[in-house]
């Protein structure tokens, strides 16, 4: 009896899956009635071919999870990237073809985007897809790739049995297999995963010598007078945030926004300012205008970069042993925030996007004049307005003046290299921690003191050696004392904290090669897993390590080490 490709490759696939991955095995589905597929392709108005409906007589996709969907992480089977279809889910997906098809007909971003006959077999988790070719020529029965923003691509398989002889190739040989990105097949409990096999990168372009760019000049001596709260705002502030702190000079407020002492210099308003902060690489290290007023130092930040003085982080930092207030007005829609902390705690939080902290007091009750949230867009004189109104408040309830005298002229100013992020995101609404994978929980909570400690020095150390960040002699230092109960965490402003934020600034840059980018942004979370593993107990710390790790294997690593004696 003639056993053909497509046939061969679903018996290899199936007797590795059998023998190395058993849970995933049992989620594959028994095989779809040829009756159905006929319909479907009826339906579909194309022809099949042989393969495709070779493919669904040996199985129909995977079953739901738990969840309701197909997942890996819980055993369901995939190919590299891409979760299969089911018969339902191939004719659903080209009912929504054939409608958008009909919508639009030839209207398409550029030639060879998409096609009617095209049927889909898998996707990402995105929209990006695998296609079978039904167009009858040449192609028909090629796999191509359709990914959103390039449009539909063939060439890599002449056909579905080759695609499924690949991945049978993949699984008994544990060879990387291609598929737009490149995966390499990794057992864990029972489970078939393909793990994202990256590739050895170049290190990166540092724009620092960009940022750093501005002459130095010594910082002269300061006085400032004193003023009243203005009953229009100064024109040409479309974008500011000013910051606050009582009884400070300007020399610690720049010390607690983190000011670089060598950029330390006056600044006229125009020279503060940077032409394109989206393009300009010196967005990387925005600049704080820095003066006192009645017994208050004040910054102010302009651009559109995100504020300093908006950043928790920040806020906290300037507030130690004194009161520091924040306001911010972005553009002449809006919005319009202020925050108040006291010694180092905020005590309450004003934005007209968005609720009231649930750890701080009502703004309303702290500052009682705060215009109401508007019940539909205000125009900008009405934003104006608002801000007036804030402003006014501001000034009632803490003596602050508002704006400060000297806005426009020459002011003390630095170079900020911004503050690393209390969490995973760099947002205070959205503080929390990385857990372990639920599969290594009950390991983790069996483990010593000491010995997730070890475990935890051995995966931060694995994951600095895999993004670079164990190229600094400040980290591999750090690295060196992890496993000890009693090390140091990260001190403000020591060496390593400025090896950490450097690095996390780094990654901001949006305008950046995407490769540079991609290994800085990689290397930032890296360095966030290392404050965490230095400031944290080792439990709440290892989520974020090892979900960092870029290693296909480290599930096997990390499970060793949680184990073995």
């Amino acid at each position: 009896m003639h056993v053909t490709l497509m046939e061969e490759s679903w018996r290899r696939i199936d007797s590795w899956l059998a023998a190395h991955a058993p849970r995933t095995f049992a989620s594959l589905r028994p095989p779809a009635s040829q009756d159905a597929i006929s319909a479907a392709a009826t339906e579909l108005g194309v022809e099949f071919p042989a393969d495709l409906v070779a493919y669904l007589r040996h199985h129909d996709g995977v079953s739901p999870g738990e969840r309701g969907f197909v997942s890996p992480k819980e055993g369901g089977f995939s190919f590299p990237g891409h979760q299969p279809y089911t018969l339902a889910e191939i004719l659903s997906s080209g009912r929504m073809h054939h409608e958008l098809w009909g919508r639009h007909g030839e209207d398409l971003p550029f030639e060879g985007y998409w096609h009617q006959d095209f049927v889909t077999f898998a996707r990402t988790s995105s929209v990006d897809a695998l296609v079978v070719d039904c167009r009858r020529g040449e192609s028909f029965g090629a796999v191509g790739e359709h990914a959103e923003s390039e449009g539909t691509s063939f060439g890599n398989w002449e056909s579905l049995a080759a695609f499924l002889e690949q991945v049978a190739d993949s699984l008994e040989n544990g060879t990387v297999m291609k598929v737009g990105l490149s995966y390499v097949p990794v057992v864990d409990d029972g489970m078939l995963l393909w793990e994202y096999a990256p590739e050895r990168r170049a290190e990166p372009r540092s724009l620092f010598a960009l940022a750093l760019a501005d002459p130095v000049i010594a910082a002269p001596g300061r006085t400032t007078s004193h003023a009243t709260l203005n009953k229009t705002w100064p024109s040409g502030y479309d974008n500011f945030c000013l910051t606050f702190a009582q009884a400070l000079d300007e020399t610690e407020l720049l010390r607690r926004f983190g000011a670089l002492p060598e950029t330390r210099r006056p600044r006229w308003r125009e020279e503060a300012a940077i032409p394109d902060q989206r393009q300009d690489p010196r967005v990387l290290l925005p600049v704080v205008r820095v003066g006192t007023r009645g017994g208050w130092a004040f910054g102010i930040e302009e651009g559109l970069h995100l504020f300093e003085g908006t950043r928790q982080e920040v806020l906290r930092r300037v507030s130690r042993g004194t009161r520091a207030v924040s306001v911010s007005y972005q553009g002449k829609s809006g919005p319009i925030s202020v925050s108040l902390f006291d010694n180092g705690e905020l005590v309450t939080r004003y934005d007209t996007r968005s609720a009231v902290p649930h750890d701080a007091r009502d703004p309303f009750e702290v500052f009682p004049g705060l215009p109401t949230p508007p019940g539909q867009e205000p125009t900008p004189q009405q934003w104006q307005e608002r801000l007036l109104a804030v402003c006014h408040e501001v000034v009632r309830r803490c003596g602050i003046p508002l704006p400060p005298p000297g806005l426009d002229g020459e002011l003390d100013s630095a170079r900020i290299l911004p503050l690393l992020p209390d969490n995973n995101f760099g947002l205070p609404e959205h503080n929390f921690k990385t857990l372990v994978p639920d599969r290594f929980t009950a390991l983790v909570d069996a483990a010593t003191p000491e010995r997730l400690r070890r475990v935890l020095a051995a995966q931060m150390s694995s994951l600095a050696t895999e993004t670079g960040l164990d190229t600094y002699d400040e980290v591999a230092a750090a690295l060196s004392l992890l496993s000890e109960e009693d090390h140091p965490g990260v001190t403000d402003d020591s060496a390593l904290d400025l090896r950490l934020r450097r690095v996390h600034a780094e990654a901001q840059v949006i305008y950046a090669d995407w490769k540079d980018r991609s290994v800085w942004q990689d290397r930032a979370m890296a360095a966030r897993a290392l404050a965490d593993a230095l400031n944290l107990p080792a439990r709440e710390a290892l989520g974020l390590v090892v979900g960092r790790r870029q290693d296909p294997h480290w599930r096997q690593e990390f499970r060793k080490q949680l184990t073995d004696d």
